[in-house]
């Protein structure tokens, strides 16, 4: 686990921790997907995310209400865009390009009913490089804290561009990218129940032509993953799959991994077929590894790992 850095006297809060964080801070339109309640800047670099997990949030919680690895990632994702904005000065509308993002933290504590639900995420900012005066690229490494004790860890590696270089890099697809998606047929679902869902529209995989290998989907329409436009999947439809493939490796296995690893080499696109596969390494203490990985256009295109220990699944 990352070090918890000295405290350093607290200076006023950037947003006190009732306030409602603004949507646009943590780039989401809906706000209650909003996990942030507040940020305070304790030292150059370091801050804390007060956070709320919702009781009841269709997507990170599973069919008994136990909060799914995704919750974890999202709220450090939150945490560390919110960070990047109020505390470090990036502008609203420049965009994140998120290499790797992780998490550690005791499984038993994402089980109901009795998962925390109010947390403080202790953020400290490493690495942090500057073009023109603006942040452009950052490591995160988060302390995720619940009543004062250390619960989790996590992080992440982010590069930031403006508008303009953004648009350059995707040549074009900024524009055409998500009316192409909302037009394009979508492949059937799988049936909810075998990955761990309730509604067809969060189901993130169709059937493949292997065992074992199943074929990217995400209904663009379903504002539940995709809450505003966008020109490629977004990490987090990856990894709502990733868990979905799980699921189905595990069968009538609790899926219950202690630790996530998030890893993304290129973006992945609408318009092109992306195969999801998985690869179950089991340990002879009890201990197990599930790659999940996306391939695209004959590469692969993101890497998922799980990790678990005897005694979660």
């Amino acid at each position: 686990m990352f070090p918890v850095r000295p405290v350093a006297p607290v200076r006023p809060h950037i947003l006190p921790p009732a306030t409602a964080v603004d949507t646009r801070l943590v780039h989401r339109t809906d706000r209650k997907d909003v996990l942030p309640t507040g940020i305070t800047k304790l030292d150059e670099g370091h801050y804390t995310v007060f956070t709320q997990w919702p009781a009841d949030h269709r997507r990170f919680t599973d069919q008994d209400g136990n909060f799914l690895p995704s919750l974890v990632i999202e709220s450090i994702r939150q945490a560390v865009i919110l960070v990047a904005h109020d505390g470090l000065g990036v502008p609203l509308g420049h965009q994140f390009l998120v290499s790797t993002a992780h998490h550690r933290i005791d499984p038993a504590l994402l089980l109901a009913p009795g998962a925390p639900d109010r947390l403080e995420l202790d953020v400290s900012v490493h690495d942090l490089k500057h073009r023109r005066g603006i942040p452009s690229a950052l490591e995160a490494r988060v302390v995720i804290r619940a009543d004062g004790e250390i619960i989790g860890t996590g992080g992440g590696e982010c590069s930031v561009m403006t508008p303009e270089v953004y648009r350059r890099l995707r040549r074009g697809r900024t524009e055409t990218a998500w009316p192409a998606a909302l037009a394009a047929p979508l492949p059937a679902p799988l049936p909810p129940h075998s990955v761990g869902r309730t509604h067809a529209c969060d189901v993130a995989l169709s059937a493949g032509d292997l065992p074992g290998e199943w074929l990217l989907r995400a209904d663009v329409s379903n504002p539940l993953m995709f809450d505003h436009p966008n020109d490629h999947m977004p990490a987090m439809v990856l990894l709502d799959a990733a868990q979905q493939a799980a699921h189905l490796t595990f069968g009538p296995r609790p899926f219950r991994p202690f630790s996530c690893v998030v890893s993304c080499s290129r973006y992945v696109e609408f318009d092109a077929p992306c195969t999801v596969r998985t690869d179950l390494t089991e340990e002879t203490d009890g201990g197990w590894t599930l790659s999940v990985t996306g391939h695209q256009g004959g590469e692969q295109v993101f890497e998922i790992l799980f990790r678990g220990s005897a005694g979660t699944r």
